[in-house]
């Protein structure tokens, strides 16, 4: 639920593709989050442990959190980031594009890298020896979560299409963008402190 890169692609993208865009973007992510239990279940986390792989997240993460958001900086100056209104049509972007949306914005996150380089570690430690059917039960788990609250956020955008204009619209983002920078500063100031 926190604020990220996949948070920011649903909020820009649900008022021009409907609420369709939570699911499909959670399928890019869950992908990458599947890869990464595999790998890590494989015994990736002693890879990962390496101390240039802690700064190499850093400042790749912090360049392309920098990189998103001044492109939605830049976005918000034409008529591409406008708030779509109930007799604007959808756009044509098909089901894969929003896949490949959501994948991206996975990997641009350099959170996404440092919580699973932390956190479900140990969880999956102790399900891997409880066996494969505990492995897919946190999966399933923490993905069914992901996909509550991207369908929710992309359905609360995309019927809130009544309610915000152009300009609260445009606040948003740019407050999302902003942020984006902000962290993207951090990540690679910590980045060249590791060095």
């Amino acid at each position: 639920m926190s604020p990220g890169p996949v948070s920011t692609a649903i909020i820009s993208q649900a008022p021009r593709t409907g609420w369709r865009i939570g699911p499909l973007i959670t399928i890019g992510h869950s992908l990458l989050e599947m890869l990464m239990v595999i790998a890590l279940a494989a015994g990736l986390q002693k890879f990962l442990a390496q101390p240039g792989i802690e700064i190499g997240v850093a400042l790749i993460g912090g360049t392309l959190l920098i990189w998103m958001g001044i492109s939605i900086l830049l976005s918000l100056r034409g008529s591409d980031m406008r708030f779509a209104n109930n007799n604007s049509a959808k756009t044509s972007k098909s089901g894969l594009d929003l896949v490949w949306l959501g994948v991206l914005a996975t990997i641009s996150n350099p959170f996404w890298f440092a919580w699973w380089i932390s956190v479900p570690t140990s969880y999956l430690s102790e399900s891997g020896q409880l066996g494969s059917v505990a492995l897919m039960a946190f999966y399933f788990g923490h993905i069914s979560a992901d996909l509550a609250w991207n369908s929710f956020l992309a359905a609360a955008i995309a019927s809130g299409k009544r309610w915000i204009s152009d300009k609260t619209y445009g606040l948003i983002l740019g407050a999302s963008s902003l942020f984006f920078i902000y962290l993207g500063g951090c990540f690679l100031i910590r980045g060249y402190s590791l060095f």
